[in-house]
């Protein structure tokens, strides 16, 4: 009776033993996934563009704790312990979360500088096609007249590609191409009006 009590103890300690190593050498796959799908959200929410600083953050963390997972994996399977590799993935969604929240914030601000920046070049922009209008015109003045039509045309082309990048949400790109179209713009409007002031110097 002794010796069946004995080996239904030592049984049992078997079982709970080598629950406890299994325990310890599975892999994090639930949390795994986790810090995967954790980190496509944020660049579905446009981390690549507006929190590009964060997202490589998680993505180095995430493949550390891959590292760490295949480290484990060559380990001798009785000593395996993965629960470092749980420790970085979990700090993987952590910081992979805080890449999303930015991503929005920058985003809108984003788009706002860009609505902003659009306004103002068109602003600028139509402002520069009534100088050009104004512009004196007499012996000497065609070269500078066609260069000045040359600039205010290619603001006018530029200015025509911003409306499909602000459907596509690209406001980096609408401040970029905006910022262009004020640049352009502008020169025309200064060049006019030293034309203009050296005109009505000559005249006097």
């Amino acid at each position: 009776m002794d010796d069946i009590s004995t080996i239904i103890r030592t049984g049992t300690l078997v079982i709970v033993c080598g629950s406890l190593i299994w325990g310890c050498a599975e892999k994090p796959a639930q949390v795994t996934d986790q810090a995967l799908q954790a980190i496509q959200a944020a660049k579905e929410a446009g981390a690549m563009e507006y929190a590009p600083e964060e997202l490589r953050l998680a993505e180095d963390e995430y493949q550390k704790a891959q590292e760490e997972i295949t480290t484990q994996d060559n380990t001798f399977v009785l000593t395996r312990n993965y629960d470092g590799a749980k420790v970085i993935l979990t700090k993987v969604v952590t910081d992979a979360e805080q890449a999303k929240i930015k991503a929005v914030t920058n985003k809108q601000q984003a788009k706002t500088g860009a609505e902003a920046s659009m306004a103002l070049a068109k602003s600028m922009l139509e402002e520069a096609k009534n100088r050009l209008v104004q512009a004196p015109r007499g012996k000497g003045t065609q070269a500078d007249l066609q260069a000045l039509h040359g600039d205010l045309q290619a603001a006018e082309t530029t200015f025509a590609e911003i409306e499909p990048l602000l459907a596509k949400e690209d406001f980096l790109g609408v401040k970029a191409k905006a910022e262009s179209v004020l640049a352009l713009a502008t020169r025309v409007n200064d060049q006019v009006a030293h034309a203009m002031q050296k005109a009505g110097k000559v005249k006097a």
